[in-house]
């Protein structure tokens, strides 16, 4: 069978599914299987041949985004993970997620590490290196911010949210969740 990208939602996922990604995303981030609410939060576009998952990604639904006296809905890119590197698998998922994006008219970011900037730049993302102190998350625990090192890799909508983003580097966006980095 040829190899295909299957878009799904968290909730839609097979069991055994479920186990390739849990142990890809254990293999790769030492994080613990994904949670039920997870899963419901997340559409996933997994690059399969037969049963055998090949690389995965998946976007999330993060609103309300406050920005200046905006708010937004952005779709954090989460989960990318090619089984085999060097194989196009990575970028078959990240391009496909891209297009799901641009196709549908929605702002799409990640975080990543500067040593992955080439590969997002290869499928045809834009990349902020310096606007990750910008994305902070405000609990009753205090501000939450990324501070690990990484760079941004982004799809704007029509809204242009990125780009107004960039253009006020002293501004902070503020997420209702920590979980995009």
């Amino acid at each position: 069978m040829k190899q295909q990208i299957i878009q799904k939602r968290g909730t839609e996922l097979s069991g055994e599914e479920l186990q390739q990604i849990n142990d890809a995303i254990y293999r790769e981030f030492k994080v613990q299987p994904l949670s039920l609410e997870s899963l419901q939060k997340k559409m996933f576009f997994l690059l399969q041949e037969n049963e055998k998952i090949l690389a995965m990604g998946a976007i999330m639904k993060v609103t309300p985004v406050k920005f200046e006296n905006g708010t937004y809905t952005l779709f954090g890119i989460m989960n990318i993970i090619a089984n085999e590197k060097g194989q196009g698998y990575g970028k078959a998922v990240v391009t496909a997620i891209k297009k799901y994006l641009l196709e549908n008219d929605m702002t799409g970011i990640g975080f990543c590490m500067l040593k992955n900037k080439p590969f997002y730049e290869k499928c045809g993302f834009a990349v902020a290196e310096h606007a990750t102190h910008q994305f902070v998350h405000k609990s009753d625990n205090g501000e939450i911010r990324n501070e690990d090192g990484q760079i941004i890799f982004y799809v704007d909508s029509s809204d242009q949210f990125m780009k107004k983003v960039l253009a006020q580097p002293n501004k902070e966006v503020i997420l209702p969740t920590s979980g995009l980095w």
